[in-house]
């Protein structure tokens, strides 16, 4: 019985130089080599007779060796091994490049099972490079479904099949769920599962071991979540009481609540009156109206005397909130201020760094706005009782640890990218969930068309049409500057296309990340100001930008955004009782059946979208999951029915006892898992 905790470099059949390589793939110890699983399997559990092989297949053949030789070629000097093999329906010939060695381990007359591809060579069928493998009571690398592994440079699936094959073979895996939920979900045992799912015997029992390592990887996630949350709850956070003035506070707005944000703020005041921090995630559709929300949870700490933040993942973002904020707050007695790289203002005026840093750390500042500037050391606030984080996950992941060190203050976050319900239900289990699912009265739908080059004249006279009504149009660009290699179109490039030949005789902006932030904002002002008619810019445009007379959205190269970003730029439209319309355009021929460009046509709903779009991406694709130390490798969180199962287990165990002193293996599992999507 090997140690799960043996470097790889100790490992027979290893040694140093494998193990730097397989140290490239993040294969350190034996466990990792045990659950470093293969990507694909491919069928070669079948033999095709010789005569019946065809051009282009890759074919499983049982064949006795004839003859084999080994020579150079004259050309390029080369050293070909050539194997002329016989079945019971006729003959072909194997080759193989520079590898002379075969002549000493493949021998005439004897029968081996050869795999590879069919090519023809001088009007003749010959099998290139194949894996070869002599018969014997278990095939490795032929007759069977074989695992594909992901490689680096100089190591082979041959070698790496044959190393994991053998350390499967000399050990027994420990089982570390509990064996009720092992019978009641009638899932494989640990090591069961391993095995197979490397080496399955057939179809049916690679699906029944990929059930069970699913299981494992959404039971551990959710598990180390609500370990987390029970954790949470025992810290302590200064309450933030609810005061009578807040109700005339809400009547004051210039807009009414919509049912759903009145329901979410009711859920976002009751979090203040527990004795733990709260952790909500705020989640509503653009143009939701999260951020109002969010501004009265701020407001209210502030009538409690209490500091609170809003981090933003851009400077535009955070300087649109702050003008905002100024207009709903600044008479109310409490100073706002706003940090970023380019902007430090207290109460709409400039004042130093110092001076700020100052009012902060002294409490006197009560709303503070930024961007991860706020996350810098010389920050101290006196009592920072909220965190309101928007967007979250367009934080990088060392911010995002960062975040940490606001273990005791009250958390919201909000996000326009709805997730859907299994992964709530796993990576997001720790928290709190407000959606808003219902947006202000007097919006329309917005009208979203797929358009081919055919229709691209007629597009611009609409959208000239548009601005003649006194309205104004987005364009979106995959990129800054033109590229010979992507072949899509670039905002500086559509830029320049739009105002010397489409439209010469209007106002166009052009604004994108490699701008200077002040750039940027005076590009933004004049763009809401109407000053600029036509914004071409790149995707920095895609989170909060509010101009309400905005009513098209047109979209280049939309094939190469994903499909919640598509919908987040749609969501740049439609902020006001304006039609608006988004228009997707793509020079990629199969654009018209694109399943995710027909999907934002024929949804609205961004909660539809979102479990769409994790059926054709995968979570880790769409939420960052990977870049976060998440790594779902098996489980594709499509099955909702057993995520909920699973989730009930995990609250049963965490409930029972969060230390899992009785499960020490599981709990080994489980101080594995990360939890860094928030704090």
């Amino acid at each position: 019985m090997f140690d799960l905790a043996t470097p790889v470099e100790n490992l027979y059949l290893i040694g140093p130089a494998r193990a730097k390589l397989l140290k490239h793939l993040g294969i350190n110890t034996l466990a990792d080599l045990l659950y470093y699983f293969p990507r694909a399997h491919q069928d070669l559990s079948h033999f095709t007779p010789i005569a019946e092989l065809q051009i282009g297949d890759f074919a499983n053949v049982k064949a006795r060796v004839l003859e084999i030789k080994s020579f150079r070629t004259k050309v390029r000097r080369l050293t070909l091994t050539q194997a002329l093999i016989e079945d019971d329906s006729g003959t072909i010939t194997c080759v193989w490049f520079n590898q002379p060695f075969l002549t000493k381990v493949i021998h005439s007359q004897e029968t081996f099972i050869f795999s590879g591809k069919i090519l023809k060579s001088k009007n003749k069928l010959q099998m290139q490079n194949p894996i070869y493998e002599q018969e014997k009571a278990e095939q490795v690398h032929t007759s069977r479904l074989v695992p594909v592994y992901p490689l680096t440079a100089s190591l082979t699936q041959k070698i790496l099949r044959s190393i994991i094959k053998t350390y499967l073979d000399k050990t027994t895996l420990p089982e570390f769920l509990p064996s009720e939920i092992i019978a009641q979900e009638k899932l494989f045992d640990e090591n069961r599962a391993v095995k197979t799912f490397h080496f399955p015997a057939d179809w049916p029992a690679l699906k029944t071991a990929q059930k069970r390592l699913a299981f494992d990887e959404v039971f551990l996630t959710q598990l180390r979540v609500l370990k987390y949350k029970k954790e949470r709850m025992q810290e302590p956070v200064l309450p933030i009481k609810l005061v009578p003035d807040l109700a005339d506070k809400i009547k004051s707005l210039p807009f009414e609540l919509t049912a759903t944000q009145a329901r979410a703020l009711q859920e976002i005041l009751a979090d203040f009156t527990k004795p733990y921090p709260a952790n909500r995630l705020l989640e509503g559709d653009v143009g939701s109206g999260k951020t109002i929300l969010a501004a009265l949870a701020m407001w209210l700490a502030s009538k409690n005397n209490l500091q609170s933040a809003l981090l933003c993942p851009t400077e535009v973002l955070a300087q649109q909130h702050y003008i905002n904020f100024l207009k709903l707050f600044l008479n109310d007695g409490f100073d706002l201020a706003i940090m970023t790289g380019s902007s430090i203002r207290l109460n709409g005026n400039p004042v130093s760094s110092a001076t700020l840093l100052a009012q902060i750390r002294s409490g006197k500042v009560k709303m503070i706005l930024g961007t991860h500037a706020l996350l810098e050391e010389k920050v101290n606030f006196k009592n920072l009782s909220l965190v309101v984080i928007d967007e979250q996950h367009r934080f990088g992941v060392k911010q995002r640890a960062t975040l940490k060190n606001f273990n005791n203050t009250h958390l919201l976050s909000m996000s326009a990218t709805p997730i859907p319900r299994t992964l709530a239900l796993t990576l997001y289990g720790d928290l709190d969930i407000s959606r808003l699912d219902q947006l202000p009265s007097g919006r329309l739908p917005i009208k979203t068309e797929l358009i081919d080059n055919v229709h691209r004249t007629s597009t611009y006279n609409f959208i000239r049409s548009q601005i003649k009504d006194g309205r104004q149009a987005f364009v979106i660009c995959p990129l800054i500057e033109e590229s010979d290699k992507l072949g899509v179109k670039s905002a500086t490039a559509e830029y320049k296309k739009l105002s010397e030949e489409i439209y010469p005789d209007l106002k166009i902006g052009l604004l994108h990340g490699k701008l200077k932030p002040a750039d940027k904002e005076k590009i933004m002002q004049k763009f809401k100001d109407n000053e600029i008619q036509i914004l071409v810019s790149t995707s920095v445009v895609e989170v909060g930008v509010d101009v309400p007379n905005a009513t098209v959205m047109l979209i280049e190269g939309a094939e190469r955004f994903g499909l919640a970003q598509l919908h987040q730029f749609r969501g740049r439209v439609g902020r006001a009782s304006f039609q608006s319309y988004c228009f997707l355009f793509s020079e990629d021929p199969n654009a018209m059946v694109n399943p995710r460009l027909l999907a934002v046509v024929r949804s609205t709903n961004g909660f539809e979208l979102a479990e769409e779009d994790l059926k054709i991406r995968g979570a880790g694709n769409l939420y960052g999951t990977e870049q976060s130390g998440y790594s779902f490798k098996i489980a594709t969180l499509s099955n909702l029915e057993m995520v909920e199962r699973s989730k009930q287990y995990a609250e049963a165990l965490v409930e029972a006892d969060s230390t899992f002193a009785a499960y020490p293996l599981l709990k080994q599992r489980i101080e594995k898992q990360p939890v860094i999507h928030l704090e």
